[in-house]
C-alpha cells in the first residue's frame, strides 16, 4: 500500500468511526470513535480494575455492568463496529494488487488495555491467464481470507452436487475463478465497491449447500446486499474450474424478474438502458416507490428489494429524487 492510499484508508476510516454510533440501553448515542476510546476507558477500568477501592463502587458497577465486556450487549456493539471498519477494506480492492485486510487484535474491543491500534495487510491474489470465448483473460481464484492467519486465503473449491448437479459419477471439488468483467458490472450496476464481489462469492460458496438456478450451460447464483437481492451471478464449468462470468442485474434480460419485466412491458434491452432500469441509477435518481403504478409493477415482477435497497441508499444521496413521470409514461405507454 502506497503513501496516497494509506493516507485515503485512514481519512475515510476516521470518518466512518464518526458517522456511525452505538445505542446505550436507554438510546443514547455515541459516535464510534468515542466508544473506543473515552467509553472504553471507563469499561474496563470499573470492570477490571477499581474494585472495592472507591466509595460507592457497589453502585458504580451497577449501573456499568449490562456495558461490561462479557455481555451480549457488548458483543453486538462490538460486531457492528468490526463490521463498519472492514467495509473501508472494500475500498482498496484491487483486482490486480490484491485485498486489503485489517487487524484488530491490538483494539480496545478485543482485548483489555488494548492500544486501538490497527494493522493494514494486502493480501496477493492467485491470478492466470484463461482462454474463455476464444481470447485469452485474466481470472483470479476466489479466496476467503483466513481466519487463522490474517495474511492468507482459503481457496474456495464447490462439488457439482453443491450446485444441484446429481447425475455426475465425479462429485470432486473444483476451485472458483472471477472474471474482472464481473467485478466491473458489479460496481457499475450496484454503486457498491467491487471488494464485496470476493467477500460474498467466499462466503456463499463456501456453504454445504448452494442456491442456484440451472439454465442451459450455466448457473445463475443469487446476490444479496444485506436483505436485499439485487441480481445473480452467471457461473460456468471450465475444464478444471468453476468460472464466474459476469453479473445480471436483477431487472436484465436473462434473470427469472427481468424476463418477468419483459413480458409484461415488451421493454427490450435498449430501453431498459435508455430508463436506466438496468442498474441501480434509475431508482436512485427517480421517485419510482412514490408512484403507486410502478411500484406495483416491480412488486409484481419480484423486484421490490430493488426499492427498499434504493431507499437505503437514499440516506446518503443529498439530492432530492427527480420525478418519475417519464418513466411511467414510456412503460405504460401514456
Amino acid at each position: 500500500m502506497n503513501e496516497e492510499e494509506f493516507l485515503e484508508y485512514k481519512e475515510t476510516l476516521t470518518r466512518l468511526l464518526s458517522e456511525y454510533h452505538v445505542e446505550t440501553l436507554r438510546g443514547e448515542q455515541i459516535s464510534y470513535a468515542r466508544f473506543l476510546t473515552d467509553v472504553m476507558v471507563l469499561i474496563h477500568f470499573i470492570q477490571y480494575r477499581i474494585g472495592s477501592k472507591i466509595k460507592g463502587f457497589l453502585s458504580l458497577y451497577q449501573v456499568f455492568s449490562p456495558y461490561f465486556t462479557t455481555t451480549e450487549w457488548f458483543e453486538k456493539q462490538r460486531n457492528k463496529i468490526i463490521e463498519i471498519m472492514s467495509l473501508n477494506d472494500l475500498r482498496l480492492y484491487d483486482f490486480y494488487r490484491g485485498t486489503v485486510r485489517i487487524s484488530f487484535e491490538r483494539m480496545a474491543v478485543e482485548k483489555f488495555g488494548g492500544t486501538n491500534e490497527v494493522f493494514i495487510h494486502r493480501l496477493a491474489h492467485n491470478t492466470s491467464l484463461q482462454k474463455v470465448d476464444g481470447k485469452k483473460r485474466t481470472i483470479l481464484q476466489l479466496g476467503v481470507p483466513s481466519s487463522e492467519k490474517v495474511d492468507k486465503f482459503n481457496w474456495v473449491a464447490i462439488r457439482p452436487s453443491q450446485l444441484g448437479i446429481t447425475d455426475r459419477d465425479d462429485d470432486s471439488p473444483m476451485p472458483v475463478f472471477i472474471q474482472q468483467h464481473v467485478l466491473e458490472r458489479f460496481e457499475e450496476r450496484i454503486v457498491f465497491w467491487r471488494g464485496y464481489v470476493q467477500v460474498y462469492l467466499g462466503y456463499v460458496l463456501s456453504k454445504a449447500k448452494v442456491n442456484t438456478i440451472l439454465r442451459n450451460g450455466y448457473f445463475l447464483l443469487e446476490c444479496f446486499l444485506g436483505v436485499h437481492k439485487v441480481g445473480y451471478f452467471v457461473i460456468t464449468h471450465h475444464m478444471d474450474k468453476w468460472l464466474v462470468r459476469t453479473f445480471l442485474f436483477l431487472t436484465n434480460d436473462g434473470t427469472p424478474e427481468g424476463n418477468k419485466l419483459k413480458k409484461i412491458t415488451h421493454l427490450e434491452i435498449p430501453d431498459k438502458q435508455f430508463l436506466m432500469l438496468d442498474r441501480m441509477d434509475a431508482f436512485i435518481t427517480y421517485g419510482i416507490s412514490e408512484d403507486k403504478k410502478l411500484r406495483e409493477l416491480f412488486e409484481k415482477v419480484g423486484c421490490s428489494s430493488l426499492l427498499d435497497y434504493a431507499d437505503e441508499l437514499r440516506k446518503f444521496v443529498g439530492d432530492p429524487l427527480k420525478s418519475p413521470e417519464f418513466i411511467h409514461r414510456y412503460l405504460f405507454r401514456i
